[in-house]
């Protein structure tokens, strides 16, 4: 699966990185995203689809021999990782390794891996579902168990059995076929505030204080009830809970108080950071723009790490409709989703000349330092792996040189089409916990990105794989031509109202990270079924920067 790694770097070391002139033009505004398939491809409505091995040449240039690192054609996901990441071969293997299941008392009947994450012991940890029948309960209960993935190398236990039955507290087990140590999730640690969150009348109480001390309208703010409701949790890290708010009714009417509220507790810094950042944008032109809306923070309780925000009323996400477009494919879905996409082109370019100089300062050096020091950790079990990321890197940092970055401003830093709510006809940004001082390029490039991946996320051949359709290659550069009109939509309107610089060669540095982190990813994160689509994205984003800016220099 990993041969398209060679040609990545066949390509770039054939075609070579380095333009001919020390500077590249300026460019004012960002017309279309140069980092595209050629326009011979066809239009947006009538692409021309190409099997993926001609995309090279489809461009006009052939597709160079692999002159270097003939090794890098070999590599594939090992078996101990892509097992121990595939639901159907942890139940077969853990049916057999527990004595419940083995002997008919319990009946595992589907598992859903999650989390899965390389550490810095050199050990992958992950989250696993297992759906169980035949427990006290009479129905179907899901157990969370967390697992510990053993790489080869590394010394095995012996035996792990306390005798403690399934999904009970103290509970262990070691699966020898899979080299992985399971054992019941243990409580919640890290967030230490998530049980006072969680519960009614203690948040009830906590939350009064918060408003009260941290918003000037909610002084004299008196609470009867409130119902907390779990959003997103993610365990150890971070969660979100969304309060409704129920007031005396001698005191509500005619308040300005909220009906809902948002508390989000984290672990680390990011919570202090969303906060200050929220403060800054709500203190800009951002706050009274008439095209995006974001939340109003109201309290900072640092001794608990919890933010407290006024909400964003949410139909979808920008993430979901852009699916549900895609897969509808009807013309109003996708006028509706055009619209939706020059609404948050016209935001990002408001949120990037707000003026707000709060944030630390992060350059692509910073994230291509990241980066390496990801795949240090991958270089004791994946040794092949992290040699490849390292070749890449090396040229990209050879190509960046010959481009200066923009300057930098107000930067989102995480922005994607999650982060981007839709309600009625409006929008609205949320999850600024990695609000920073960057170069517009990041955010645009994450979000090219992200519509890149979730695009072609949608192209099926009708043929199962683990459980779902496998994407279709014959058909994954008419997508993405297709998605390049998407895409355009969205950078026009944000050229229409930006009067910031962008370089197109600055934004396809930064998505090419982006893609490599992704390509990281599908190892340390286990998100093995997103490598193909990543490998591919990879080699076109580098051959047309490897080609488009060396023809464009003076």
């Amino acid at each position: 699966m990993l041969t398209k790694v060679a040609s990545i770097l066949a390509a770039i070391i054939a075609l070579g990185l380095a333009p001919r002139a020390p500077h590249a033009p300026r460019v004012a505004n960002v017309r279309r995203h140069p980092v595209r398939i050629n326009s011979r491809l066809g239009s947006e409505e009538n692409p021309c689809p190409l099997p993926e091995d001609d995309i090279a040449a489809a461009r006009g240039t052939p597709r160079p021999e692999p002159t270097a690192s003939e090794g890098l054609w070999h590599l594939t996901t090992p078996a101990w990782l892509a097992d121990a990441a595939a639901p159907e071969r942890v139940c077969a293997a853990v049916g057999r390794q527990v004595p419940e299941f083995a002997s008919g008392t319990l009946t595992l009947r589907d598992c859903e891996v999650t989390r899965l994450r390389l550490r810095a012991t050199g050990y992958w940890t992950g989250l696993y579902r297992f759906t169980v029948e035949g427990r006290p309960s009479g129905q179907p209960e899901v157990v969370a168990v967390e697992g510990t993935l053993i790489p080869p190398g590394l010394p095995r236990p012996d035996r792990v059995d306390t005798g403690a039955t399934f999904g009970s507290e103290g509970w262990h087990c070691y699966v020898p076929e899979l080299r992985l140590v399971l054992q019941t999730q243990p409580p919640e640690t890290k967030l230490a505030a998530l049980p006072q969150l969680t519960d009614g009348e203690a948040a009830c109480v906590l939350l009064e204080q918060s408003l009260r001390a941290g918003a000037p309208a909610c002084h004299d703010l008196r609470l009867k009830a409130c119902t907390p409701n779990v959003v997103r949790y993610k365990p150890g890290r971070r969660c979100t809970i969304v309060y409704d708010l129920e007031y005396p009714a001698d005191l509500a009417a005619g308040r300005p108080w909220p009906a809902l509220v948002v508390a989000k507790t984290y672990d680390g810094d990011k919570g202090r950071n969303a906060y200050l950042a929220m403060r800054a944008l709500w203190e800009s032109s951002l706050a009274r723009s008439r095209t995006v809306a974001i939340a109003e923070p109201l309290a900072f309780l640092s001794e608990l790490n919890v933010l407290v925000q006024g909400p964003i009323h949410e139909e979808w996400t920008l993430n979901e409709f852009f699916r549900f477009a895609l897969e509808a494919g009807t013309p109003e879905a996708l006028e509706q989703l055009r619209g939706y996409l020059r609404k948050t082109g016209r935001g990002l370019a408001e949120l990037h000349q707000c003026g707000v100089r709060y944030g630390e300062p992060i350059t692509w050096e910073d994230e291509l330092a990241a980066i390496r020091a990801r795949n240090a950790k991958l270089t004791a079990s994946l040794p092949q792996c992290a040699e490849a990321i390292t070749a890449l890197l090396a040229h990209l940092e050879r190509v960046a040189a010959w481009y200066p970055p923009d300057p930098a401003g107000p930067a989102h830093r995480s922005f994607r089409p999650a982060q981007v709510l839709l309600y009625k006809n409006g929008i609205g940004f949320i999850d600024f916990d990695g609000f920073c001082q960057a170069e517009p390029a990041l955010d645009l490039a994450l979000f090219l990105t992200e519509i890149e991946v979730l695009g072609l996320g949608q192209v099926k051949t009708g043929q199962k794989e683990g459980g779902e359709e496998a994407p279709d290659p014959d058909d994954r550069v008419g997508r993405l031509a297709r998605l390049e009109g998407l895409y355009r939509v969205f950078l026009d309107e944000y050229n229409s109202v930006s009067v910031i610089s962008v370089s197109p060669p600055r934004i396809a540095l930064w998505a090419a990270l982006d893609l490599i982190t992704r390509l990281q990813g599908s190892w340390t994160k286990g998100k093995l079924a997103r490598l193909t689509d990543t490998l591919f994205l990879l080699d076109c984003h580098l051959i047309d920067l490897a080609t488009h800016y060396r023809d464009a220099a003076p």
